[in-house]
């Protein structure tokens, strides 16, 4: 019932709507004539014997009248009806994205390295409109440990500048951030930030974690992650957290079956400078390539589905728009459209009609 008044009150608009202003005015004269009716009643002398009281008597007119001068009145004001149609809509995402920034995906055996065109899918979830203004994201870097890069929310501007920042380092000296690719810290690392946050949303205390379907986690790697028995044990219980908050992980896997060397990314650096001479041989031999087994690893134990993009000329665009879409909530809506049409004459006519009957009936 609420929807259907809502539809109605902004279905109906008015051209000159300054003449509504009579409006009250014809309630206060309205209000006048049923205090004088009041009135009339209690002061009725005593019927008696063939004698003639009709009920409303000639203050009918009055009646009558104002209802008239009220139609009149929203005729003045030109209303039109705005045609409506029923649609469906879609509810808003929260999306947390997360890009393997370790140095494996600085390797450019696609032309491209795997990080830029990470970050160009990224990127394409604002640039090929495939989320909306309600929609929100988180990003999150992760190699050695995870830093978030931004927290959930729906700023557009602030995410495309984030994920645009995402690069190789200037220099390769003290840094063990590239060296390793710890997916259990990263799963570890985003459920529980996100859980921060949506406490701190919450306002409760008590807050506790709960399942939802409006939130899923794009991950971007080539896979290239070696995980021991110990790292194994972290990742399935993150992994039982992702299941427990019903947080389904979609991974984009990006890389060559060919693959490269490792020590391919120290052509963009100076030895010596920007590195030394421990590092070169210590990446001397060691080869990346698309890991296969570590996408499918996470596909199965999340109950996710993943998109390889083996050339630059291969994008994840309808990939990221269906498993966008499949979280997103649906409902059925009645919508105003641009058509209109006037309805103002039909109020004259009732206004007409009435004040007939007020003089028929006098």
């Amino acid at each position: 019932m609420d929807g259907i008044s809502r539809l109605f009150r902004e279905s109906i608009e008015f051209a000159n709507p300054e003449y509504l202003a009579i409006i009250p005015i014809a309630v206060l004269l309205l209000a006048f004539g049923l205090v004088v009716f009041a009135l009339r009643l209690q002061l009725r002398p005593t019927r008696t014997e063939g004698s003639k009281y009709p009920f409303f008597g000639h203050i009918k007119f009055w009646f009558l009248a104002i209802i008239a001068l009220a139609l009149v009145s929203v005729a003045a004001a030109r209303p039109f009806w705005v045609y409506g149609g029923s649609t469906f809509r879609r509810g808003d995402v929260d999306i947390v994205v997360a890009i393997d920034a370790s140095a494996s995906m600085w390797v450019k055996d696609l032309g491209p390295s795997r990080l830029d065109l990470a970050v160009r899918e990224a990127l394409g979830l604002y640039t090929q409109d495939i989320l909306t203004p309600g929609d929100r994201t988180a990003v999150y870097v992760w190699g050695t440990t995870t830093l978030r890069r931004a927290h959930m929310a729906s700023n557009a501007e602030r995410f495309i500048e984030e994920v645009g920042r995402i690069a190789p380092p200037r220099s390769l000296t003290g840094d063990a951030f590239p060296w390793d690719s710890d997916i259990a810290t990263a799963f570890e690392s985003i459920y529980l930030s996100l859980d921060n946050q949506d406490r701190f949303e919450s306002g409760d205390d008590d807050w506790l974690p709960e399942e939802r379907t409006d939130r899923l986690l794009l991950l971007f790697t080539d896979g290239d992650f070696l995980i021991d028995a110990e790292q194994l044990s972290r990742l399935d219980m993150a992994l039982a957290e992702f299941r427990r908050r019903g947080l389904v992980i979609y991974t984009i896997g990006i890389g060559s079956r060919t693959g490269a060397n490792v020590d391919s990314v120290l052509i963009d650096y100076v030895r010596g400078v920007d590195y030394d001479e421990t590092l070169e041989a210590d990446l001397a031999g060691q080869r990346t390539q698309l890991g296969f087994e570590g996408i499918n690893m996470v596909e199965q134990r999340t109950g996710g589905r993943s998109v390889i993009i083996d050339s630059p000329q291969v994008d994840a665009a309808t990939f990221l728009r269906n498993v966008v879409d499949s979280h997103r909530s649906v409902s059925f809506e009645l919508v105003p459209s641009d058509d209109q049409q006037e309805i103002w004459q039909w109020v004259v006519m009732l206004a007409i009609v009435v004040f007939v009957l007020a003089i028929v009936f006098y």
